[in-house]
């Protein structure tokens, strides 16, 4: 496993420009394993410096450890402050000075009146200082809830807050340059881009290293999902099955009700929670209003995702030993999960390859007719459909014509273009001359764009 830094340049430039400034306190958040803390460490490079990393302990303890970091800064004997408010107050009049809190929501678990605390820091201790406070935090809903809500001592005190996201699927070439596009995609679908969790890849022989990494009880990709469950949520096994459920398909609410053995009236809270962690997203079809109850509900953090369809339901058998069927069922339907992954990520990284900016981009489905990718603007609109396999032209222009039948069910009033998404296409250039929107695999995760964007 290797550890590395890339594509954080935007997160970098924000944190810069705050420093320039002279910005007082910024919230820096994001799921664990993401990347923050190497994120934070780039950052303070050639800073002067005070970074602490709280322990899930009392307050008491990390107040002293804290304590030792600031007297190690100041180059003086070991000093235990009384209070986080003291030893701020050493801090000043030292110049410019970074003090980092990592894992900021251990100490608010513990005492949440430690945000009344850190907001008499903010008002007191800081603003008429040159002190530089960055509180970070792996657990979001703590931190969007408790540290920056509206009821929180702290809300609207920071300058900036950053939220840092997994990694896309166009920049996990950055980390493995010698791996075949497909592969790349084939990592994402089961990291989701989380910098942790690329660690445990090499690149090559891609599904072998997927069936080391989660069908072997004692490996971390198979325990993490239950340890960041049972720490970021209560009644966590109840979020494991509303989790299995959506993963098996059963994605409206009376289907996860039933699943979960809840009633569905219970099951919008669980996915309300769910939702605020970035773990589901409820959808409901292109230019339906967003109070349809036509809406469904899917998983959209890749890792849960994968675990959840292949690992969660055969935790028995994989802890006794009798993994074989497990993995025949892995490689029997990791191709069609791929599939849905691959849609996904379409829809997210499809926008700049369109021949306007739409203003939304998602599926639509009516009954029995589903188009995969649909975006538009107040006068245009595309129709694409997905594919996870390599494409004849015959079969290219079969599944076209089909799409223009099924696009003809939307009512839209504006230009129309049609298009389709594959691994590869042949003769991708003689439809693009036709007026067709075609990309391959390498289109979408490069932003190239070979298509003619003309209308059909």
């Amino acid at each position: 496993m290797t550890r590395k830094f890339i594509d954080r340049e935007e997160e970098l430039s924000q944190l810069e420009d705050s420093w320039q400034r002279g910005d007082h306190l910024i919230i820096v958040y994001g799921r664990r394993r993401v990347g923050k803390t190497e994120l934070l460490k780039r950052f303070m490079t050639d800073k002067p410096t005070v970074y602490y990393l709280c322990s899930l302990r009392k307050v008491q303890y990390n107040l002293r450890r804290f304590s030792h970091k600031v007297s190690e800064f100041l180059k003086i004997p070991r000093i235990e402050f009384s209070s986080f408010q003291d030893a701020f107050e050493a801090l000043r009049g030292r110049g410019r000075v970074l003090v980092v809190i990592d894992e900021f929501g251990y100490l608010v678990r513990d005492d949440p009146g430690i945000l009344s605390d850190f907001q008499e820091i903010v008002d007191e201790k800081l603003r008429d200082s040159e002190i530089t406070l960055i509180l970070c935090g792996s657990s979001v809903s703590l931190m969007e809830t408790r540290v920056m809500g509206a009821k929180s001592p702290l809300y609207g005190r920071a300058d900036r807050y950053l939220r840092v996201r997994p990694f896309k699927p166009e920049h996990l070439a950055s980390w493995f340059p010698n791996t075949a596009p497909d592969d790349l995609i084939k990592i994402y679908a089961v990291t989701g881009g989380v910098a942790r969790y690329l660690e445990f890849f090499s690149g090559s022989d891609v599904e072998a290293e997927i069936e080391r990494n989660f069908f072997d009880p004692s490996s971390f990709l198979y325990m993490d999902a239950m340890t960041l469950l049972s720490e970021e949520l209560r009644d966590y096994a109840t979020y494991l099955q509303v989790l299995e459920a959506i993963s098996l398909g059963y994605n409206r609410v009376t289907e996860i009700a039933n699943y979960a053995f809840l009633q569905p009236k219970d099951v919008h809270f669980y996915l309300k929670v769910l939702s605020t962690l970035g773990i589901v997203r409820r959808i409901v079809p292109v230019l339906s209003p967003r109070k349809t109850k036509r809406g469904i509900y899917e998983i959209v953090d890749n890792y849960f995702d994968f675990w959840f369809a292949f690992v969660s339901p055969f935790q028995s058998e994989i802890e006794s030993g009798y993994g074989d069927p497990v993995l025949r069922n892995f490689r029997e339907k990791f191709p069609v999960y791929l599939g849905r992954v691959f849609e996904r990520t379409v829809r997210d990284l499809i926008k700049p390859l369109l021949p306007f900016r739409p203003m939304q981009v998602g599926r639509w489905w009516h009954r029995d007719v589903e188009i995969d990718v649909v975006a538009h603007d107040d006068s245009h609109i595309a129709f694409l459909e997905v594919k996870w396999s390599d494409l004849s032209l015959k079969a290219a222009r079969k599944l076209l014509i089909s799409l223009m039948e099924k696009a003809s069910k939307l009512r839209f009033d504006g230009k129309r273009y049609y298009g389709l998404v594959a691994k590869s296409i042949t003769g991708k250039e003689e439809l693009s001359k036709e007026g067709f929107i075609v990309y391959d695999l390498r289109d979408i995760l490069t932003h190239r764009d070979h298509s003619s964007g003309k209308n059909t």
